[in-house]
């Protein structure tokens, strides 16, 4: 496991899809800036390793899912469309 820094605040980089799911939902959930940080990292982590694998349509999913989550940053959360880009992701990046 990987620490970087993201503004002061450190971070565990996770490496799977079991991680960044809880980190989203509670990002999408509490809509607090520190929780969903750390969901954009780890999202950020996987999408670079859904391109080493080559699993290119995982990787776009998980772009999407990044989106949503700086959309929820930003206070301009989608809602249930946030949670079915989540549930797509589940789905595509399986394995992962």
């Amino acid at each position: 496991m990987v620490l970087i820094s993201t503004g002061g605040l450190l971070s565990a980089r996770a490496g799977s899809l079991a991680t960044v799911t809880p980190s989203a939902r509670a990002c999408f959930a509490s809509e607090q800036p520190q929780v969903c940080s750390r969901a954009l990292v780890q999202a950020e982590d996987l999408q670079r390793k859904a391109s080493d694998l080559d699993r290119y349509p995982c990787q776009s999913l998980l772009l999407g899912l990044q989106a949503e989550v700086v959309m929820v940053q930003l206070g301009a959360g989608r809602g249930a469309k946030a949670n079915e880009t989540l549930v797509a992701v589940q789905r595509r990046c399986h394995g992962l």
